[in-house]
């Protein structure tokens, strides 16, 4: 329970005494309710030997009762399960992941698109460089061939950078380095304009927009616990997500699956694979209003590395492109 009072919700709560007169956000509403079902379905601990309770100690087991009857009465009892639901546990139980650091943020990653058989795609990210080794080249050529499977001698491990020979930034839409990734505010509603501020303007409309850079943030970036939490509660407050219940992702991984279904707008729709119990986002696949799988990207591996590979010498040599037909 002590480490549950941590939580800036609860607090609030408990310091309305003796119960809310002042209502909750939404965002706040549903991390209550999560929070709560986590008070009464996790595992209890053995009793203790009975002993005398100090006035303080009785004052704040009545005052703790007090904020679990208020949350109850008025969210949990009411509160269906919804994608904002998951989408908020999620982003407790990131926060609650440990923080690492190492040289590198290496994801392994299988991807699946119409003119490709499945490849995968790894990448080994630091401050000063990325590495790169991705096999769609090897495997649109496979597709383009007939075959089901790519010639691994067609794939190399590449140093990327961009035009300027600065390293690539994370994120869809919205760029940001490894220097901004450190310093986003976690208090999401300070992020959520941050991001909308950032973003370039692409005629799809913000939502859009938002949902599509949370979720690369969220997928391939080395963002704290705290920024983690953050970004779930982003994706949380976007409005027209649906929860589309359990399922398995292309790995055979027990998953939640939340949508955010753009269609109506002649734009995709995008379908957010994910573990509520870690907040880890394990498979992100995009549909088209006729509901053809445009792209599909399945994490399989994540996490720090000190090293990356030695760099190979391009297909056609230095002078010409590794994605070049030699």
């Amino acid at each position: 329970m002590n480490r549950l009072m941590n939580d800036p919700v609860l607090k609030q709560l408990a310091e309305l005494d003796p119960a809310p007169v002042r209502p909750l956000t939404r965002t706040q509403e549903l991390r209550a309710d999560a929070l709560l079902h986590r008070i009464m379905t996790g595992p209890r601990r053995p009793a203790r030997a009975p002993r005398q309770a100090s006035r303080i100690g009785r004052r704040a087991a009545a005052a703790g009762l007090t904020v679990l009857a208020a949350i109850g009465a008025t969210v949990f009892a009411t509160m269906p399960a919804s994608a904002e639901r998951v989408l908020l546990e999620a982003a407790e139980n990131a926060a609650r992941q440990p923080a690492v650091t190492s040289e590198y943020w290496y994801v392994r990653s299988q991807v699946k698109d119409p003119q490709t058989i499945p490849y995968q795609r790894e990448i080994w990210r630091s401050k000063e460089r990325s590495v790169l080794r991705d096999e769609q080249s090897a495997a649109f050529r496979a597709a383009q061939e007939g075959k089901e499977a790519l010639d691994p001698e067609l794939v190399r491990v590449e140093e990327i950078t961009n035009q300027d020979g600065v390293v690539p930034p994370f994120g869809d839409g919205v760029s940001v380095t490894w220097e901004q990734l450190e310093r986003l505010p976690t208090d999401p509603v300070r992020l959520k304009q941050w991001l909308t501020d950032n973003l370039p303007e692409s005629g799809h409309g913000k939502d859009w927009a938002l949902w599509e850079a949370t979720a690369s943030l969220l997928q391939e970036s080395p963002a704290s616990p705290e920024l983690r939490r953050a970004l779930w509660e982003v994706a949380a407050s976007i409005p027209g997500i649906e929860l589309l219940g359990k399922t398995t992702d292309s790995a055979s991984r027990t998953v939640t699956a939340v949508e955010a279904d753009f269609s109506d707008q002649g734009l995709e729709r995008f379908v957010l694979m994910l573990n509520p119990g870690d907040g880890t986002l394990l498979e992100t696949r995009i549909f088209d209003a006729d509901g053809t799988l445009l792209y599909r990207a399945t994490v399989l591996e994540w996490g720090p590395q000190n090293t990356a590979p030695e760099l190979e010498e391009p297909l056609c040599g230095t002078a010409t492109s590794s994605h070049a037909s030699c």
